[in-house]
């Protein structure tokens, strides 16, 4: 599965969508993910129904964790190929699990 969806949302969206009883199924997924959520930015990586397969906050993204990462010339930065390789092991869940 190479598609995916792209979005933000603040956090005060999400907990208006959260607190939505009309729409069940996108206020369970709105909770899961404020359930996950960590300041300053939590990117996640989940299904349709909101179950999080991944998560990267932006913290531990800045963080020198001491690897000495081959960065392909395609990327400029250790940053961009960092959050590259935290989507492609996500969609790399997804692709694992029948929809």
């Amino acid at each position: 599965m190479e598609k995916f969806i792209s979005s933000w949302s603040l956090v005060a969206e999400l907990k208006v969508i959260a607190a939505n009883a009309t729409e069940r199924e996108i206020s369970e997924a709105a909770k899961a993910h404020l359930n996950i959520y960590r300041f300053p930015v939590e990117s996640v990586v989940s299904l349709p129904n909101g179950t999080v397969l991944s998560r990267l906050n932006a913290n531990h993204l800045m963080e020198n964790d001491g690897d000495q990462l081959e960065i392909p010339s395609k990327f400029d930065n250790d940053l961009s190929f960092k959050y590259y390789r935290f989507l492609e092991e996500g969609l790399a869940k997804v692709n694992k699990i029948k929809l």
